[in-house]
């Protein structure tokens, strides 16, 4: 028997940023230097803009991957902004780019992942994107899945959740914008026995999440980073969330 060969496609890799700076006009200079930066990299970009603090932190915080951001802002300063999604996003990679080197120490106690000078962005972004790109691909393990005839690599970093369906088929949430949910062949039980000990967790039998992707869990149910609400299963609650804090535990 002759199979059919299957071509292989690699999700394209995709940086989603924000930039806050109360100034737009140094926000869209450093959205184009950032931008041609990642272009050189072979990243595409999807880059979001704020001046006011609150709209940043009303977004959906839970796709991106990193954060630009000023200090001194007159509604609230960035250093306030850091220490508010530290408390709900702990992997978010947070740039400080300001004009004020007295607050570098400040930066770094909320984790900080660099403290750059406006006066010298230009010469520093570079090492910076390269630093990130380096972060975001070490140990960046990624899953192939049969998908419409076609074999897709996906980075387990990009994967939501699973969804078990009654059809051999299950439902792969994702956090690319361009395909958010893929239809793949195979079983839960396989997709469950495949990402075992890769940070992912069965809350019942239709639901298998990225933990890095949930907020909270409680009330027998599971509350993800975008906004979404899962059911946890009742019978396994206890285990459930002592597997999850463990989990969390470790990351610390």
């Amino acid at each position: 028997m002759v199979k059919r060969k299957r071509q292989v496609e690699r999700c394209v890799s995709l940086m989603r940023i924000a930039i806050l700076d109360n100034d737009l006009r140094f926000s869209d200079q450093l959205y184009q230097k950032i931008s041609m930066g990642f272009a050189k990299r072979d990243w595409a970009l999807n880059c979001h803009i704020f001046s006011h603090p609150q709209d940043l932190l009303n977004s959906n915080l839970g796709t991106l991957h990193a954060v630009f951001l000023d200090i001194d802002m007159p509604e609230m300063n960035g250093l306030e902004v850091a220490s508010q999604i530290r408390q709900h996003y702990p992997d978010l990679i947070l740039v400080f780019i300001t004009a004020f080197l007295q607050f570098a120490p400040s930066g770094y106690k909320v984790s900080a992942f660099r403290y750059i000078l406006k006066e010298n962005y230009i010469e520093e972004l570079d090492s910076c994107l390269d630093a990130i790109q380096d972060k975001l691909l070490d140990g960046k393990e990624t899953i192939v899945v049969d998908s419409k005839n076609l074999q897709i690599e996906i980075p387990l970093r990009d994967i939501l959740y699973v969804e078990g369906t009654p059809y051999r088929r299950v439902l792969l949430h994702t956090t690319e914008a361009a395909s958010p949910v893929l239809e793949c062949r195979g079983k839960m039980n396989d997709y469950t026995e495949r990402l075992s000990g890769k940070g992912f967790i069965r809350l019942q039998k239709s639901f298998l999440v990225n933990m890095s992707y949930i907020s909270k869990i409680s009330g027998y149910t599971a509350q993800l980073r975008n906004g979404e609400i899962l059911k946890v299963s009742e019978k396994d609650y206890k285990a459930i969330c002592a597997e999850y804090l463990m989990w969390k535990g470790r990351r610390l």
